[in-house]
Formats: C-alpha cells, sequence, structure tokens
C-alpha cells in the first residue's frame, strides 16, 4: 500500500490590520488567483529581513538592525500592491498542517 502526503493550505486563525509587531505576522495578498506575502524574518544575526513570496520564490526587498525599517519595507510594497487593486490582509496567527492519506 502506498502512502501520499498532502500538505494542507494555510489556515487562518485570526487576523488584524494592524501593523504593530509585523515579525509575529504575515500579509497576505490577493488578485484574483494570484496571491503574493509578505512577512518579516529575524535572523540568527539580530537584522530583519522583508521578504516578498511571488509564484512561490521568496525574495528579501529589505533588511535592517531595526524591525521597524523592515516593517517600512513591508509597508511600503503592500500600498503598492494595494493601488494596483490587490486585496490584503495581515493574519497574525497561521498554520500549516499535513495529511497523510492512502493512496491506491
Amino acid at each position: 500500500m502506498k502512502k501520499s502526503m498532502i500538505t494542507a493550505a494555510l489556515v487562518i486563525l485570526g487576523t488584524s490590520t494592524a501593523f504593530a509587531g509585523l515579525e509575529n505576522s504575515l500579509v497576505l495578498c490577493r488578485n484574483q488567483k494570484n496571491v503574493r506575502t509578505l512577512r518579516v524574518e529575524m535572523g540568527e544575526d539580530q537584522k530583519c529581513r522583508a521578504i516578498y513570496t511571488k509564484q512561490g520564490v521568496d525574495e528579501t526587498i529589505g533588511s535592517g538592525q531595526i524591525t521597524g525599517s523592515c516593517e517600512e519595507y513591508i509597508s511600503n510594497v503592500r500600498k503598492n500592491l494595494e493601488e494596483a487593486k490587490w486585496n490584503c490582509r495581515e493574519i497574525k496567527e497561521a498554520r500549516t498542517s499535513s495529511v497523510i492519506r492512502d493512496a491506491e
């Protein structure tokens, strides 16, 4: 019997429109079936990185010593997307889950 792994999509647990504390959240932007994500990650070097994901590829769009500078990068890209008619929202908590299913 073969086993296949199916990864479930992002499960949204709570959302907010505030920008405070973006280092713990994800900004999800949609335009029809297209999706872009924006997030701030803290590195082991204590520097923040603003990450923009397009078609599943992460790109660092800015970095800095202060989280606020990375939040500014995210805010600017979000503003540009929204001006181009994208619908963006901040997701404060999310998780992914995996389901193991028997394949026959």
